[in-house]
């Protein structure tokens, strides 16, 4: 079950304290092998002794000789351990809703395999080892959406892993789903009889929303790669004023993603005869609207929002989120909150209403190519001939207007919902759960509203002509026009658009 062209020694290691990327995190998710670096077998041995010590001793320890939540105050007794530790999972593996994709699966065992693996929540190195094994194996649990309020984590969708981990509810295994216990007897891998508190250590956590977060921020990297495509293409269809774009200008506001938007800008356009000579002042305009003058300020934005996001997300990545830690080196073990899941719930929230914007913005440059009114003499909606007979582009931008709609509704801060949960103990909660799911919606529907943007820009520069075009321009309309062909009659253009949305990494660089 390994990526395309990927083979077992070029499996991705998880070995804290190395860092465990968001690109590393991404070829993981698309089937990459995993292997456990050195250290940390020692590592995860000296927390488990440390916790067979404390059991032993008779001290409290939430988790392991106590109830969980507001129940804490219950004494669980040894010989009730392995049967707490059992219910705890099943308990909580009440997730609704459609199932993650596999990916988002894959990126959460992942991630919660790194965290188990730094030796901060005494589990025994058999839990890490059948995580990765299940993995390398294609063994995904199925994980409904809908459960977890990012209180103590992820706790309803990592219950669906460790359901899956100890053979119990359903997994996909080659291409079918099945019984945890049938896949993993199939597949040579003994299922777990949790010791300790390896049940708690393998739901505590936000595993699940992080994991969300980092292919969400890799995406929203290329979509804002691909808008800064489309918006090139637009400036240039309709003879821009490129004195927007005079690095002296971005430097008088010196925000790094302006800087950087408005420099690719300058590169995508380089050598173009499209855009008017900012000196002439023949009859247009002192300037443009701001669809067109302001894409390195409001893109620029966008990129930084990421760059934020990607600060946060790698840090939540990297970091122990159970409860309690562990510190055999101290012989300390402290009781605290880490799995709050409020640093991804912020932080989604902020990239949801930068993802919205970039659609947003997509959108209005796509009305003002269709408006006769605006669009600089171009046919209106693109119609090539016959218009009134043909109606062009003119259906595919209810799509857009659509999407901005449903976008506006779903940016709305997550993170301000807190309902209080489990007897008031979690009596505030991130809901970070709920703002990543958000999140990837908002993502997909801007790589639409952005392909839309990229398919009409290619076809107003077949109007005006490509010859005029910079060689960073040309780069872009060839490669839309390998997935797209002109639209010289009218025809349903989803399929277009979905191939558009599938293919932006070809604009990208």
């Amino acid at each position: 079950m390994y990526a395309a062209g990927e083979r077992a020694d070029d499996a991705v290691r998880l070995a804290p304290p190395e860092p465990l990327t968001l690109e590393t995190l991404a070829r993981i998710a698309a089937g990459a092998p995993v292997s456990i670096g050195d250290g940390v077998r020692s590592r995860l041995e000296a927390s488990h002794a440390q916790l067979v010590a404390l059991a032993r001793s008779g001290r409290t320890v939430y988790g392991l000789n106590t109830g969980c939540g507001p129940l804490c105050d219950r004494r669980v007794s040894p010989e009730a351990s392995s049967r707490f530790q059992r219910n705890l999972v099943r308990s909580h593996a009440t997730g609704l809703g459609l199932q993650h994709p596999t990916d988002v699966v894959r990126a959460t065992m992942a991630v919660r395999a790194f965290s188990l693996a730094q030796g901060r929540s005494a589990v025994r190195p058999v839990v890490v080892d059948t995580l990765v094994a299940m993995l390398n194996a294609g063994v995904h649990p199925v994980v409904p959406e809908i459960g977890s309020v990012g209180a103590s984590g992820d706790l309803v969708e990592l219950a669906h892993v460790a359901s899956a981990v100890m053979g119990e509810g359903d997994v996909e295994w080659r291409g079918t789903r099945q019984g945890a216990a049938q896949a993993l007897a199939a597949a040579g891998i003994p299922p777990i009889v949790f010791e300790g508190r390896e049940a708690l250590a393998l739901i505590n956590g936000t595993a699940c929303e992080t994991a969300q977060a980092a292919l969400v921020v890799l995406g929203g990297e290329e979509l804002v790669a691909a808008a800064e495509a489309a918006a090139a293409l637009v400036l240039e269809a309709l003879g821009a004023n490129p004195e927007a774009l005079d690095a002296r200008v971005h430097a008088a506001r010196p925000h790094p993603g302006q800087t950087a938007s408005a420099a690719r800008l300058r590169a995508l356009l380089a050598g173009s005869r499209r855009l008017r000579d900012a000196s002439a002042r023949d009859g247009h305009a002192v300037q443009d609207a701001y669809t067109l003058r302001c894409v390195p300020q409001v893109l620029g934005a966008v990129r930084d929002a990421l760059a934020h996001a990607r600060r946060v997300v790698t840090t939540e990545l990297n970091a122990v989120t159970d409860n309690p830690t562990f510190f055999p080196e101290e012989g300390a073990v402290l009781h605290a909150g880490n799995f709050h899941g409020q640093p991804i719930a912020l932080t989604m929230d902020h990239v949801k209403v930068a993802l919205a914007e970039v659609a947003l913005f997509s959108e209005r440059r796509l009305a003002r190519l269709l408006d006769p009114a605006a669009n600089g003499g171009l046919p209106p909606f693109l119609i090539r001939d016959d218009a009134g007979v043909r109606s062009g582009l003119m259906g595919l931008q209810y799509c857009a207007s659509s999407t901005i709609a449903e976008n506006a509704v779903m940016a709305h801060p997550a993170s301000l919902g807190s309902v209080p949960t489990n007897a008031n103990n979690q009596d505030v909660v991130g809901m970070g759960t709920v703002a990543v799911r958000q999140a990837r919606r908002l993502l997909e529907n801007g790589r639409r509203v952005v392909a839309i943007e990229l398919l009409a820009a290619a076809e107003a520069i077949d109007l005006v002509g490509r010859e005029t075009l910079a060689a960073g321009t040309r780069a872009a309309h060839d490669a839309i026009r390998r997935l797209v062909p002109p639209l010289l009659e009218d025809r349903p253009l989803s399929h277009d658009v979905e191939r558009l949305a599938d293919a932006f990494g070809a604009f990208a660089s």
